[in-house]
């Protein structure tokens, strides 16, 4: 609301401007030079007021949109023997697949393409491509000696926009990086997945997730 009533305002200063010195012209053509004068100042002064204003506008719409985040996944947990469990990997297009996991805790990464800051005016969102979701040990010594797994989330096959980036960078891509979040596992756990324009985001998404979230700090 605030900021389409600031484009608002800017809008009806331009307009106000752009009458005023149309009216400053009508003054000069009848040689009052007084009233022109008066007028090219005041209209001037608007349409400089409008054009800080437009740009005020513009700014807060990238900030806003710096703050927008997608969903990715939504991971769920049960226990299913000792250290393993079993986590439930729901996408956005309601696709889902179960991996068994080892270890105390969950990870997901991802590789993100950011455009450059003018795409991103236009809308155009950071782009990302799921990699890998594996298990993780909260103990180091514990991480060196038990056994990993670990499962592959992208295909193999097809166009590799990451491949690519390098030379879309200059144009279009600011930047080309790898993203990941790890959170405790838990029974009956739930987890949420965004992204953002810095990368992956989890947050716990139940009281399980919570209590486990808590007592890992």
């Amino acid at each position: 609301m605030a900021l389409t009533a600031l484009a608002a305002v800017a809008v009806l200063l331009g307009l106000a401007g752009l009458l005023g010195l149309s009216r400053g012209w009508g003054h000069l053509r009848q040689r009052r030079l007084v009233r022109a004068g008066a007028n090219g100042t005041f209209s001037s002064l608007l349409l400089l007021a409008s054009v800080l204003l437009g740009l005020g506008a513009l700014n807060l719409s990238a900030y806003q949109r710096l703050l927008y985040e997608r969903p990715v996944a939504r991971i769920t947990f049960r226990q299913f023997s000792g250290p393993e469990y079993v986590a439930r990997l729901q996408l956005p297009t309601g696709s889902a697949r179960e991996y068994v996991l080892r270890g105390q805790e969950w990870v997901l990464q991802a590789r993100v393409l950011k455009w450059k800051r003018w795409l991103g005016l236009l809308g155009f969102q950071p782009q990302y491509q799921l990699r890998r979701l594996s298990g993780r040990y909260a103990d180091i010594a514990q991480a060196r000696s038990a056994a990993h797994t670990v499962y592959a989330l992208a295909p193999a096959r097809g166009f590799d926009a990451w491949a690519r980036a390098g030379w879309l960078r200059t144009p279009l891509v600011d930047a080309a990086y790898g993203s990941a979040v790890y959170l405790p596992m838990a029974p009956q756990a739930v987890y949420s997945v965004t992204m953002g324009q810095t990368g992956l985001v989890a947050r716990p998404e139940n009281e399980a997730a919570r209590q486990a979230v808590a007592s890992w700090r």
